[in-house]
């Protein structure tokens, strides 16, 4: 489906000053100074997200880390080393 809109010509601008801001888009010049900025602040916050992803843990790490979870006793066996010292104790206390 084609466009049919008509387009706007807009009239060719006199020529720009050399970075003065004294030229015939002065707010273009505070517009392009504060994407500047804002680009700055994105690179600095890339290079923070880098850093923290390196100092993040490989998956090998992980998966060590899980099979030291695994290894933890469970609820059940918890249960059983709490029972079996308590008939050692009410046994010895016989």
């Amino acid at each position: 489906m084609a466009n049919n809109t008509p387009k706007r010509r807009v009239p060719m601008a006199a020529a720009l000053k050399d970075s003065d801001g004294g030229g015939t888009f002065d707010a273009m010049e505070q517009r392009v100074k504060a994407f500047e900025d804002d680009m700055k602040r994105v690179l600095q916050d890339t290079a923070e997200i880098k850093g923290m992803l390196r100092a993040a843990p490989s998956a090998i790490e992980f998966g060590e880390l899980k099979g030291r979870v695994n290894s933890l006793p469970t609820m059940g066996k918890a249960a059983a080393m709490l029972s079996i010292a308590t008939a050692v104790i009410v046994i010895l206390n016989n």
